[in-house]
């Protein structure tokens, strides 16, 4: 399947260095805007069940619908246009609130916050520019993944998750 494309090794290393660039600016941001807090808790029975389930949601099932698209686009087509890269990245955004109001009210708090929802811009636009450039849904996937248990494991994520 075209969505599973086995990345590279440059993949990878291109897929590092954009994580490194998020957290750069997401940890200064994100602790300037009170939204961070160093707490870790790596080892918790929390943290592991969090990575357990965050594996398929929202890390699977979130870069399928919102990246998956960009995949199929590029597989027909040279370019993926921004008519179709900025809906899909508002989307991914605006999902989080959605989730907040049909699925997950008790996450309303976080997901509805102005501060939240700007450094999932920002996550959104890294796994957008890793998934175009490796063809591939993993490097998007294991980023989201490892942001979510980073977030619960050494930021003190809310106990939603």
């Amino acid at each position: 399947m075209i969505l599973f494309r086995r990345p590279t090794w440059q993949d990878w290393a291109f897929t590092a260095l954009c994580m490194l660039i998020f957290a750069a600016i997401a940890i200064p941001v994100g602790t300037m805007l009170e939204t961070l807090r160093w707490a870790p808790d790596l080892m918790s029975t929390e943290t592991l069940r969090v990575a357990l389930i965050a594996l398929i949601l929202p890390a699977l099932l979130e870069e399928v619908v919102f990246r998956g698209p960009l995949i199929c686009w590029r597989e027909r087509n040279d370019r993926v246009p921004f008519f179709l890269i900025v809906p899909l990245l508002v989307a991914f955004i605006a999902w989080h609130p959605i989730n907040a109001f049909t699925f997950m009210p008790q996450a309303a708090e976080t997901f509805l916050d102005w501060r939240f929802l700007l450094v999932a811009g920002l996550f959104g636009l890294a796994a957008t520019v890793m998934t175009l450039r490796s063809r591939s849904l993993w490097p998007a996937i294991v980023s989201h993944w490892l942001m979510v248990v980073a977030w619960k494991g050494l930021f003190g994520a809310p106990s939603f998750l």
